[in-house]
């Protein structure tokens, strides 16, 4: 694997400017207790970044916000971003999470590509894999929630490469991650698909189901559900439905958001 000069720059850099510049804040203090705190003035004390590129046979961008570690609230939600986005593990050292599951990932790219195709081969240039992973916090998160977004893209050959959307919620009082029931009443999934199904028929500028579904091929592959990749602001909540999840990859990733009014 080869890490360009520019991306090692980037990749500590941006990580000690960010910690400079947050740290200097007028009025911000780092406390281990978040209940005083809301999404925005906590980032304003913890955020923290990480980048890093490669140019060797295998495009690769890792790009991820985390923060900075000050007790059980920042170490559970930087936790959950390195189990959920990067190794599989609750690593409380996001930035050693981050580098650890780049250099894995590339290395074993590398190797298969090294396998399958030969250098020589005048095709070889046009076969690189594409990686792409990045999270990046909300700061239109409602008081005491941190909403965390994050996406994978990847091309490893066909026609086309993949999208995938991820997004984390977490409470400020704890930092533990947020499920579904936590935030609305799931018992009433009945109504609110409902409405959910209703909102993406009037998005689209359609009159019914079925019209939806010639126009735009929305739910020709599956129902729509209470997933539990959700995203929380301040005055919605919006539902992520992953490429051939419920439409086929033309249809791309759907977005269903409702006021928090109207399902809580």
């Amino acid at each position: 694997m080869k890490i360009t000069k520019q991306a090692l720059v980037c990749a500590t850099g941006i990580g000690l400017m960010l910690t400079a510049c947050m740290n200097s804040c007028t009025g911000c203090k780092r406390e281990n207790d978040a209940t005083e705190m809301n999404a925005q003035s906590f980032l304003q004390a913890h955020l923290d970044s990480l980048h890093i590129t490669t140019d060797s046979i295998v495009d690769m961008d890792y790009n991820f916000q985390f923060l900075t570690s000050d007790g059980p609230v920042t170490d559970s939600i930087n936790a959950t971003i390195s189990q959920w986005c990067l190794t599989g593990e609750r690593e409380t050292d996001v930035k050693n999470a981050i580098t650890s599951a780049f250099t894995k990932e590339n290395e074993g790219l590398v190797a298969e590509l090294k396998e399958f195709y030969d250098p020589d081969d005048e095709t070889y240039a046009n076969m690189r894999y594409q990686i792409i992973r990045q999270g990046i916090f909300d700061t239109d998160s409602p008081d005491s929630v941190l909403a965390y977004k994050a996406s994978i893209y990847t091309y490893t050959g066909g026609a086309h490469g993949a999208s995938i959307p991820l997004t984390l919620n977490f409470s400020l009082n704890t930092g533990r991650k947020l499920n579904l029931d936590d935030v609305i009443n799931t018992s009433r999934q009945e109504e609110i698909i409902a409405l959910m199904q209703e909102k993406v028929i009037k998005d689209h500028g359609c009159t019914n189901r079925e019209e939806l579904m010639e126009k735009t091929g929305l739910l020709t592959l599956g129902e729509l559900y209470l997933t539990e990749n959700f995203h929380i602001r301040k005055d919605s909540i919006t539902f992520c439905f992953e490429q051939y999840e419920i439409a086929p990859y033309s249809s791309g990733i759907t977005y269903i958001s409702l006021a928090l009014k109207d399902v809580k």
